[in-house]
Formats: structure tokens, C-alpha cells, sequence
């Protein structure tokens, strides 16, 4: 795989921050390669070098060098998905950030999280070895700003920063960075990331923020028009990646317990194992369709630890293996 790829959730308010500044989503979206339907909620996986492009590209066209902390202003906690609710099943905020680091690839490939910790202090480190990526301001000042609301969700507002950092040099407006961050800012650095106290490493997770599976399953229902099947059709296809889209998993992820959402799906004339080989039968072509996608990675992203397994599915599901399927699409 050329590019790793980034969960286009992350692109969730960027139509209407363009909009609000006077441009064109989808214009801009075109000029990098996406069509109109990167903004219409499907939350599949697109490449990640295209979704920096597109976010350097609106930021040079609307003059805006802060685009990226601007973005982050446009979203909430749902851009994570599942692997928000996840992350908190954990008790203190040290674990639920090991969670994160773990299962990071649900929503963004390539991106390595690391905790350092030293005396009385620590620092989350973000590390991108694609150039193309990691030099983009938007990347930066995107990544670290979703990384600090999420902190501060889980904390109920109580998680300050000590020093942020960044690879880049810095905008006109650097007061901007100290807004968002309240707390020094240090730009030309060899990393990107953040320093706070140790000690919030051991805070308990805020009772607020146990609350998030209700919120998602709230984002859900609205975004999706009250369809339980799509609501859950939509957690299925972030958790695949993971290799533990169990119905367990993915009734927490969404605030439910297994025995309810198993008798909402029955309501709904369908059940958690029908819902699986659909999302993954229709990911599976969507990805074929794309000659951009290695048939291994294809596996991989939807939750098959070998090439094999997903060939028999595929088989199964069209009656030709997927080489055979991919050519004739060609």
C-alpha cells in the first residue's frame, strides 16, 4: 500500500468550514482526487495523503494558514467512532490512552502514539514516518488539536496542558495557537506532540465521558434518521479492522448491552451475523473496484487475519474469487 489510510470521519465539518469561509467543498474535494461522496457520511477508509492534500489545498485557497485548529472547532468526539467508546472502557486516563495508541487503526493508519513519562511529567508523541503527511501543518495542527479536546472530554474539562509541540514553523497569527492550546507553544521541534503532568495519567475517567456510547448512538440516530440497521452497519464497518467486531463489542461501542441490541435487530427482521457479511460484502467491492488496493490490504481492512479467509468468503458471497471479480470490473 502506497498511503495509509485515514477514516473520512475526520472529515466531518470540513463542507461547512469551507462553506462558512466562502469556498467549495466539493470543488476542492475534486482537485485532489475525491468525489462528492467523501462528505456524505459513508465513513469508509480513503487514502490519507489525498486527505491532507485536500486539507492543505482549502487552506491555501482560503487563506487560512490555521485551518487545522479551525477544523478540529467543526467536530466533536463521534469523529472517532467506536474507538473513542473503547478507549473508555478503561478506568484511568493513562489506560484509556494506551487503548487508543492499540487500536489507533480503526480510524487512521500510520500514525504511531507513544507515552514518555519522566519525573513528574509526560508527553503524548505523535509519529508519521510519510513525508507527504507528516510535514503538513494541517496534519499537525489537526492531529494534536482532536488529541487535546478528547483529553479534555475525558476529563471533563479538567486536563491542562503544559507545552504543546510542533515540526512546523508556525503562522502569522501564532496567538491563535496559544488560544487553542492555552498553554505555551513551541514550534521548529523534532516532534509533534503534547506535554501535561504525570499525574493525569492516573485521573479517573470523568463520569461525563462514560457517557459517550450514548452519544455516539445520539450521533448515530441523527445522522442516520433512526435506522438501527444502518446505525450499526456503520460501527461494524469502523470495528472490522480491529479483528473483534463481535456483537459484544459493538453493542458497548453504542451504549447498548448484547441482549438488547440483539432484540432491536430481531424488530428489525435481521441479526448482528447478517449485518456483518453485508457491510463486509459491500466494502469488499468497493475496495475491488479500486485497482489501488492490494488484495492483502483489502483483507486486513475488513477484519480477515489471512488472505484465504476473506477469498472464501468472497467466493461464497459472488461464486468467483476475488482476482477473478476484480478483472472483470476492470
Amino acid at each position: 500500500m502506497h498511503s495509509p489510510l485515514i477514516n473520512s470521519s475526520f472529515l466531518d465539518g470540513f463542507p461547512q468550514l469551507v462553506i462558512d469561509r466562502g469556498g467549495d467543498p466539493y470543488q476542492l474535494a475534486k482537485q485532489v482526487g475525491f468525489d462528492s461522496e467523501i462528505f456524505e457520511g459513508k465513513n469508509t477508509l480513503i487514502r490519507f495523503d489525498r486527505h491532507v492534500q485536500l486539507l492543505d489545498l482549502a487552506a491555501n485557497t482560503l487563506d487560512c494558514p490555521t485551518l487545522g485548529l479551525e477544523l478540529a472547532g467543526y467536530q466533536n468526539h463521534s469523529i472517532f467512532g467506536p474507538l473513542a467508546s473503547l478507549a473508555l472502557k478503561n478506568a484511568t486516563v493513562g489506560e484509556s490512552i494506551e487503548q487508543m495508541s492499540k487500536h489507533s487503526h480503526i480510524q487512521v493508519q500510520g500514525v504511531e502514539i507513544r507515552v514518555t513519562t519522566s519525573a513528574d511529567m509526560a508527553q503524548i508523541q505523535l509519529h508519521n514516518n510519510f513525508p507527504g503527511i507528516s510535514d503538513s501543518i494541517r496534519y499537525q495542527d489537526h492531529s494534536l488539536t482532536i488529541i487535546y479536546q478528547l483529553l479534555q472530554f475525558v476529563r471533563n474539562g479538567h486536563f491542562t496542558l503544559r507545552s504543546v509541540f510542533f515540526r512546523h514553523s508556525g503562522a502569522d497569527d501564532n496567538g491563535a495557537y496559544s488560544r487553542t492550546f492555552n498553554c505555551p507553544v513551541a514550534f521548529n521541534q523534532p516532534f509533534i506532540g503534547l506535554s501535561f503532568e504525570a499525574r493525569h495519567l492516573d485521573a479517573p475517567i470523568a463520569q461525563e465521558a462514560k457517557e459517550l456510547p450514548v452519544i455516539l448512538r445520539e450521533h448515530l440516530e441523527t445522522r442516520h434518521r433512526d435506522n438501527l440497521v444502518d446505525q450499526v452497519s456503520r460501527v461494524i464497518s469502523q470495528l472490522l479492522v480491529t479483528e473483534d467486531c463481535s456483537i459484544d463489542t459493538v453493542a458497548h461501542a453504542m451504549g447498548y448491552s448484547s441482549r438488547t441490541l440483539q432484540r432491536k435487530l430481531l424488530n428489525e427482521d435481521t441479526n448482528f451475523q447478517s449485518l456483518l457479511n453485508n457491510v463486509r460484502c459491500d466494502q469488499a467491492r468497493d475496495y475491488l473496484s479500486n485497482p489501488y488496493y492490494r488484495l492483502t490490504d483489502i483483507a486486513a481492512i475488513l477484519g480477515y487475519s489471512e488472505l484465504s479467509a476473506f477469498s472464501r468468503s468472497f467466493k461464497r458471497w459472488f461464486g468467483i474469487s476475488p482476482q477473478q471479480w476484480r478483472k472483470q470490473v476492470s
